[in-house]
């Protein structure tokens, strides 16, 4: 069994947003840039992978549990799978998170920049070695794909077949996917779309390798029942002290010293429901930080109302706990406010992520915790959705004023083209109005003051050398000129004449 996913889920990042700036890049990017600045390889060159996809870790520590030996399970990148696929190979495992490039964030810098995304190009390109290496080997491996892009493998077949995918196992599958990879290798008939099955948080395995990022789940799945999230009705579950400092281990043991500790929302670790238990994070932050040899401990997601339910001594603890001893001044954490406008935010079936906020405090209860935040020692990142469903002229033009007000504040605020789950084309730039364009706009003059200290404070935190600092500053600088440029052409060009 062999499993693998392109360069954007497996080169050798030493922080979170590298992965993030990487797989922002489209293809006007020059090639050679991305992969010598924007995609390192492994520091060790190993055949089986270096590290992977902590989803594609989640699968093999599954099938290794399942029945599987060590000899029969293979990690390794794109760059060695001729020589792990063989004639004893039955099946290939591919993790993949934007495959057909339909998603809100490839959308939205397609819309910006042009081109195609590279996450979807390299996908394209793995998938090409894939086959050749099949071929090559006459065994007649059946290729299985999952990971959070698998969606928009199911909403299109013809895509999926042209890759050259056999199956496509949906969600969470440590709970069945050891019995799909026997099957295969007994040459059983399959469907093409498998429901994956999950387990109990408490028997989700333990990783076996690194994880690209140092990433390690602290909590799975959301439930909130956004109508533009594809886990919107999975609840969130909560893993195991235990399993997360394993985990965490696991990846110190593999040279990656600076961790990220990935949730749906930090701030609800250990909750009880939407009922945020503060001590329970502080708990898990507290122990990990007393794992010897651990750097930053990295975050990605939380949630408005759960920051809410914590006092600005807990915040700061939690801020203090992620940097530890590091010297990092202002750690990022992205919250979804999503919209100013609380009515559209409720038509679009956010109520359960508003809490007990009405839809006319909505605005301001997002700039209250964000500037709490702010006080507690984060850099919060922001994320806004354009074009969401039943979205007005003064919705945007509200979202507008929400952003200007939020200026003088250490954040960033990162907008995002609304993208359908269901599969159905999404906006291009020439469909997005003058006003939708101003907002976008609005968003990134803030973005381009923010990001380059905010990446500078994360990357002397963790150790990047000064020559290569530097260099990301000017490569990063350069981008920035070319997206002013290219949103003040797109601001002129919309369809409507709806700017101020």
């Amino acid at each position: 069994m062999v499993l693998t996913a392109d360069r954007t889920l497996t080169a050798d990042y030493r922080l979170l947003f590298d992965g993030i700036l990487a797989a922002s890049q489209t293809t006007t990017t020059p090639s050679p840039i991305l992969r010598a600045f924007l995609l390192p390889r492994a520091r060790r060159g190993q055949m089986r992978g270096q590290v992977a996809p902590l989803g594609l870790r989640r699968v093999e520590a599954a099938l290794l549990d399942g029945g599987f030996g060590a000899h029969e399970v293979a990690v390794a990148d794109q760059d060695h799978l001729a020589q792990v696929i063989g004639r004893g190979t039955r099946a290939v495992g591919v993790s993949t998170g934007e495959p057909t490039g339909i998603g809100m964030s490839t959308t939205t810098v397609r819309a910006i920049a042009g081109g195609k995304a590279y996450p979807s190009v390299m996908f394209s390109s793995l998938m090409k070695d894939v086959r050749s290496a099949v071929e090559a080997s006459g065994a007649g491996a059946k290729v299985v794909a999952g990971g959070p892009g698998a969606w928009q493998l199911v909403r299109r077949p013809d895509r999926r077949r042209e890759l050259g995918i056999d199956h496509v196992i949906t969600g969470y599958a440590e709970g069945n996917v050891a019995d799909v990879f026997r099957a295969l290798s007994q040459g059983d008939s399959l469907p093409e779309v498998i429901s994956g099955e999950g387990v109990p948080a408490s028997e989700i395995p333990r990783i076996r390798g690194a994880s690209t990022m140092g990433v390690v789940e602290i909590s799975r799945g959301c439930g909130l029942g956004c109508s533009f999230c594809t886990i919107a009705h999975t609840p969130m579950e909560h893993l195991p002290e235990a399993t997360i400092v394993a985990d965490v281990e696991t990846n110190l043991a593999a040279g990656l010293n600076d961790i990220c500790v990935i949730s749906e929302d930090l701030f609800r670790y250990g909750a009880e429901g939407l009922q945020a238990r503060p001590q329970a994070l502080i708990s898990l932050l507290s122990r990990l930080r007393g794992i010897d040899g651990l750097g930053i401990i990295q975050t990605d997601h939380g949630n408005i109302v759960s920051v809410s339910q914590y006092s600005d001594d807990e915040l700061a603890e939690v801020r203090n706990l992620l940097v530890g001893s590091t010297g990092q001044q202002h750690p990022w954490v992205n919250l979804g406010v999503e919209t100013a406008s609380g009515a559209l935010l409720e038509a679009n079936g956010c109520a359960p992520k508003m809490g007990l906020y009405s839809a006319a405090e909505w605005a301001d209860a997002c700039t209250t915790q964000l500037k709490r935040l702010c006080r507690a020692g984060f850099c919060p990142m922001a994320s806004i959705v354009v074009g969401l469903p039943g979205e007005t002229q003064e919705d945007i033009r509200r979202t507008v004023a929400w952003v200007r007000s939020m200026s003088d504040e250490n954040l960033s605020i990162f907008p995002l083209i609304y993208a359908p789950i269901n599969g159905t084309p999404p906006p291009t730039a020439r469909s997005l109005s003058r006003l939708q364009w101003q907002l976008i706009r609005t968003c990134y003059r803030l973005n381009f003051k923010r990001i380059p200290r905010m990446y500078w404070d994360s990357q002397r935190a963790a150790r990047v050398g000064l020559a290569r600092r530097c260099l990301m500053q000017v490569l990063g600088r350069g981008q920035a000129l070319l997206w002013k440029v290219l949103l003040a052409w797109r601001s002129r060009r919309g369809r409507d004449a709806g700017a101020d």
